[in-house]
């Protein structure tokens, strides 16, 4: 609806319910449940630890992946080819609050150049919680 100079009518747009039982409600979305929060990683690993990015990336032979932890925990991290699959993996346990780090050999280990992923998983009294990263090897 217009006036008459052809400006929309003001009360259309009001932010009250109108009375004719027709109200406008802002579009909300909501993450779906099992999704993981990129904007927030604490909120995917419940503020357990934080993952870094591996340096140097992209790199030949020897990369370093870092993370410090909030508690007492047992780490796993397990490295994945571009199509998901598990290529290798790393387990500590007991690990103490702080920072760590952890050096991979690809072309020790006879993984190929390109594209991979890095999942660390971390258990603690208060759950198990997992964050991931990419990283390239050249």
């Amino acid at each position: 609806m217009t006036d008459a100079s052809g400006l929309v009518d003001a009360a259309l747009f009001s932010t009250q319910a109108p009375i004719s039982g027709c109200a406008v409600i802002p579009e909300v979305t909501l993450p779906a449940a099992n999704s993981r929060s990129l904007r927030h990683p604490e909120r995917a690993n419940g503020g357990q630890f934080t993952l870094g990015q591996n340096y140097p990336n992209p790199y030949s032979g020897e990369t370093t992946i870092p993370f410090t932890l909030t508690n007492l925990a047992d780490v796993r991290l397990d490295i994945k080819d571009s199509l998901g699959r598990k290529v290798t993996g790393v387990v500590r346990k007991s690990r103490i609050p702080g920072p760590h780090t952890i050096k991979l050999n690809l072309t020790g280990l006879g993984l190929p150049p390109g594209d991979y992923s890095y999942e660390l998983q971390v258990t603690t009294k208060h759950g198990t919680y997992r964050q991931a990263k990419l990283m390239t090897a050249e």
